[in-house]
Order: C-alpha cells, then sequence, then structure tokens
C-alpha cells in the first residue's frame, strides 16, 4: 500500500463518520458553532488543525496530475486553516457566523459523496 493510497483511505473514511454524524445530529452542529467564540477551544483546534496539515506536507506533498494530488491539497489547506485559526481567530469567527445559516445537509451530502470517492481510491487505486 502506498502512503497515497493509506492517506485517501484515512482521510476518505474520516470524512465520510463526520459528515454522517452532522447529517444524523444537526443538533451538534449548532454546539460546535457556539463552540466559536471560546478562545480556549479555537486554540487547540488551531494547533489540531495545523499539526495534522504540517504533517501531510511533510509526508505526501505529491503535485502529479491525478486523484492524489487531492490528498496534497487536503494537507496545505489543513495547515492554512490551522494557521488561520491560530493567527486571527476573529476572522473565523466572522466567517463561522456567516456560515451559520447555510444550507449543510447539501454540504454534508457533498463531503460524504467526496469522502466516499477518497476512500474507493484509497482501496482500489
Amino acid at each position: 500500500m502506498t502512503l497515497s493510497n493509506y492517506l485517501a483511505e484515512l482521510w476518505g473514511i474520516t470524512i465520510v463518520v463526520v459528515a454522517l454524524t452532522l447529517l444524523i445530529k444537526p443538533k451538534l452542529l449548532k454546539k460546535l458553532f457556539a463552540e466559536v467564540e471560546n478562545e480556549a477551544t479555537m486554540f487547540f483546534w488551531g494547533v489540531v488543525t495545523f499539526i495534522i496539515g504540517v504533517a501531510m506536507v511533510l509526508a505526501h506533498n505529491v503535485w502529479v496530475p491525478d486523484w492524489r494530488v487531492a490528498i496534497t491539497i487536503l494537507g496545505w489547506l489543513s495547515m492554512f486553516e490551522g494557521l488561520d485559526v491560530l493567527f486571527l481567530p476573529e476572522r473565523m469567527k466572522k466567517r463561522w457566523s456567516k456560515m451559520e445559516n447555510w444550507q449543510w445537509v447539501t454540504i454534508f451530502m457533498f463531503l460524504l459523496i467526496v469522502g466516499l470517492i477518497l476512500t474507493y481510491l484509497g482501496f482500489t487505486a
């Protein structure tokens, strides 16, 4: 198994589980939005997201014209998201307040499909 396959499986299964959880428990999303006001939670989220992103970028910085680039992009996005949360928490709070009224079912269905595709590619490619 290559690292790309392993990371596709890891990201795919994680995205599927999180998307399904939030589709099944929509009240949990409101609690998550409320946690944005908690500075300690935001700091912890920023550190964890940044660590995941850095680990991904260091382990899998593969820029090829196939599905594996999606894993690299997820790593870079995680790293920048973590930096954003750590250094610009007010910007994150504003962004989350705008997102609170979105149609989350559609977004989680899209994420579910992305997660299923990554899982499939991880196990079969």
